[in-house]
């Protein structure tokens, strides 16, 4: 339940902004999005079913939907260094509601090794980038959460991509 609470928060969220940012625009304005983007970062997580910080990394491949679209779909993966190794595989929905900003959000599987066997659990993650662009890279501050059945898990750190 706490899931769709936080998915419903985070869409009416999207749609509030990408309303007013569309107020505030010419017609002719878009963003300046790539066909694909791939995208790294490294982040300090915070654990809370563990009560402990750890360091942790994500990668993520987005294909947009059409020329200039302000959504796309891709992969993601997500690896945690602490104890229990947690790494995840996610499906993503890509939206970007303003120029520079983007949230992925998706679907996917937790593997964790727990005294000695390796764990599989849905899950669900979600993070925002603020990317500045240069040319074909965009870099910029990232902020992610994660979720399944028995660990959350909030992030923050630095995002590194190429548009292409």
């Amino acid at each position: 339940m706490t899931r769709i609470i936080l998915f419903s928060i985070f869409l009416l969220f999207s749609f509030f902004v990408s309303a007013q940012d569309y107020q505030n625009q010419h017609e002719h304005e878009h963003p300046d999005l790539h066909k694909y983007h791939i995208g790294v970062g490294g982040t300090g997580a915070y654990l809370k079913g563990e009560s402990g910080f750890a360091p942790g990394a994500h990668l993520h491949f987005i294909r947009q939907l059409g020329h200039q679209s302000r959504w796309g779909l891709g992969l993601g993966y997500e690896a945690i260094f602490d104890e229990h190794k947690h790494k995840g595989v996610n499906l993503l929905i890509n939206y970007h509601p303003l120029k520079h900003l983007s949230f992925n959000v998706g679907p996917g599987i937790i593997f964790s090794e727990h005294e000695g066997e390796t764990e599989r659990k849905p899950a669900f993650h979600a993070e925002a980038v603020y990317e500045f662009i240069v040319g074909k890279f965009h870099i910029g501050p990232m902020a992610g959460f994660g979720s399944d059945k028995e660990e959350t898990h909030f992030s923050v750190g630095v995002h590194v991509g190429l548009g292409f």
